[in-house]
């Protein structure tokens, strides 16, 4: 028989998300564990990105004194109150090495004495009651009243309908061989669009004969989208050569099937020509040696619940669906922290540790509000006042990194009372706004957003600054 415990806040993954978390709720002395499968925290960025190095920034060097500012700068940093834990006392270099995070990731854990159970392979989790039961594989039972779910991503992509993406043979991110050697002189065809594929592109491109892209759809380039989950200049080595024809490609094709035949595999695939005379589809085949799907992850842990409890997910249930303080829209209490929070953000940074952090700060302080009566942070700037609010939002605008990184996801707001009281509130959800009662006659937001919706002109083109006279 195993451990049977009552906790009041369950952390399951001790990744990033799952370290913030226990961070805050250990530094008011909550009741909460981190259960981790693993016998380290971090254990995903033992592996991954398979060629080791990050695409997270690490600028060291911004000139500018604040603290706040330069965390604008910092991307894989927890956030804690002891200025030796920060991730450029462990490397200086701009795209660091996967390594050198999980080695930062432990000492924090060490350093703060979180209390993680690790070795406990969570088997299943149910509602019960208002809060949920979580058992392990090796029997633990823990109940809580508050889960938040860090587990990552959980499992890779495969296109369910494409004849043969599962076929032996057939290889995937999580599982290729790293041996350069196996590619030598091979045609290799990588299936995605994301980081991983041009990850892996790059890495091939050194002895591959050729390597050929498949994107299901147009590229989008993070110069252009400004999200940093879209495909990054640090990984554009295959497109590069593409435009200088060296034959390594980017093919966006409709990719019907693949199948084995003698010693390649054989895709077929399509081309739509509706402007043609006449329009029609053009019909191709092509022989590769290898094969390849970096056709990203999943964020929803769907195996841990029964079916007919499982969270409701959208994106095809990459993602989970959401509230607007990341709660599972259909299991109240259940809320997904770290990367899985850009299931209600395809815009900012939430996918990333410079965006989540934030989130999950936020989240805590919700959390101490609902469950433990502490009110929201909020500052009493007294009567109002325009020049107090302008240095207050100028202070704000020019260092906040939360605002900064999360631009449109959370917000600051700033209440009038009747009485001409002013209060100002930082950093709270966009999305949760609506599901809060301000009581004031007056409510300003304040969020920070790149505008370029505004702009016809392809991100590479705009070189700033903005015409002043031009308030668009």
């Amino acid at each position: 028989m195993g451990e049977i415990q009552h906790v009041k806040y369950l952390i399951v993954g001790a990744g990033p998300a799952g370290l913030q978390m226990a961070y805050f709720l250990q530094s008011r002395g909550r009741d909460y564990t981190v259960l981790e499968k693993a016998d380290e925290p971090a254990s995903f960025f033992a592996r991954y990105p398979r060629h080791r190095t990050l695409i997270s920034l690490n600028k060291v060097d911004n000139y500018f004194d604040e603290a706040d500012f330069n965390w604008r700068h910092d991307w894989n940093s927890l956030l804690s109150d002891d200025p030796e834990m920060r991730f450029p006392l462990y490397s200086q270099e701009l795209y660091p090495n996967a390594d050198d995070l999980v080695r930062y990731m432990g000492d924090f854990a060490k350093r703060f004495e979180l209390d993680i159970r690790f070795g406990r392979q969570v088997e299943s989790v149910r509602p019960e009651g208002d809060g949920y039961c979580v058992r392990t594989a090796g029997g633990d039972v823990y109940t809580c009243d508050v889960l938040l779910l860090g587990t990552g991503p959980v499992s890779e992509r495969r296109p369910a309908s494409m004849q043969g993406a599962d076929a032996e043979g057939v290889e995937s991110y999580q599982t290729f061989d790293l041996d350069l050697e196996r590619y030598r002189g091979k045609r290799v065809a990588v299936i995605g669009q994301g980081n991983s594929a041009f990850e892996t592109a790059n890495w091939l491109a050194d002895v591959a004969a050729w390597v050929h892209i498949f994107a299901k759809e147009p590229l989008r380039m993070a110069w252009d989208t400004h999200f940093v989950g879209d495909v990054r200049s640090i990984n554009n080595d295959a497109l590069d050569l593409f435009h200088f024809k060296a034959l390594h490609a980017v093919l966006t094709p409709r990719l019907r099937s693949i199948t084995a035949v003698d010693d390649v595999f054989r895709t077929e695939h399509e081309y739509d020509f509706p402007e043609s005379d006449p329009p029609g589809t053009l019909c191709l085949t092509r022989d590769y040696d290898e094969v390849i799907f970096c056709a990203g992850w999943n964020f929803v842990p769907t195996e841990l619940f029964d079916p007919a409890e499982a969270p409701e997910t959208w994106h095809d249930g990459k993602f989970a669906t959401l509230t607007g303080d990341w709660q599972s829209a259909n299991h109240p209490g259940c809320h997904f922290i770290g990367t899985a929070m850009q299931g209600s953000d395809r815009v900012s940074a939430s996918g990333f540790i410079h965006g989540f952090r934030y989130n999950i700060r936020t989240l805590w302080n919700l959390l101490e509000e609902r469950h433990e009566d502490v009110p929201y942070p909020s500052a009493d700037l007294g009567p109002f006042d325009w020049a107090t609010i302008e240095e207050r939002f100028y202070g704000r605008v020019s260092v906040s990194a939360a605002l900064y990184q999360q631009f449109g996801t959370l917000c600051d707001v700033i209440t009038v009372g009747a009485d001409g009281a002013v209060t100002w509130f930082e950093e709270l959800p966009v999305k949760h706004l609506g599901e809060r009662d301000f009581g004031q006659d007056e409510v300003f937001v304040l969020t920070m957003e790149y505008g370029f919706h505004k702009h016809d002109r392809p991100a590479l083109t705009f070189t700033g600054p903005s015409d002043p006279n031009d308030p668009a």
